[in-house]
């Protein structure tokens, strides 16, 4: 049973923000917007967000635009402080240093679309 559980998984096709990225499901070069996008790639999060926003390549969605707004407009990168509990031998909690990758600052583009957008649902 457990075969074909995970034969079927691995069938499944993946997604992002609502775009599938089965061959031909969608425009070549917006699937490989999506991929870099969902990779981290800040420069290709904008530029789909412009295509949602607009809907050029995809189906208009200002929800979808303003998350990847969102995205591209925020830091990311550097190194994050987890907290680890105690493991319940008597030794004490610690905080620990996470690298999660170059630092990246968020796009002044990215920043200045969300901008606009918080200003229009405020309206």
């Amino acid at each position: 049973m457990l075969p074909a559980l995970f034969g079927s998984m691995a069938c499944a096709s993946s997604d992002y923000m609502g775009l599938s990225m089965a061959p031909g499901a969608a425009l070549p070069e917006v699937q490989a917007l999506a991929r870099r996008a969902q990779a981290g790639d800040k420069q290709a999060q904008l530029d789909l967000g412009i295509r949602f926003e607009e809907g050029n390549g995809v189906q208009q969605d200002k929800k979808r635009a303003r998350k990847l707004y969102r995205a591209a407009a925020s830091d990311s990168g550097g190194t994050a402080w987890v907290y680890m509990p105690s493991p319940g031998n008597g030794a004490p909690g610690r905080v620990i240093p996470v690298d999660k990758g170059p630092r990246q600052p968020g796009l002044d583009e990215a920043k200045a679309k969300m901008s606009i957008h918080e200003a229009r649902q405020a309206q």
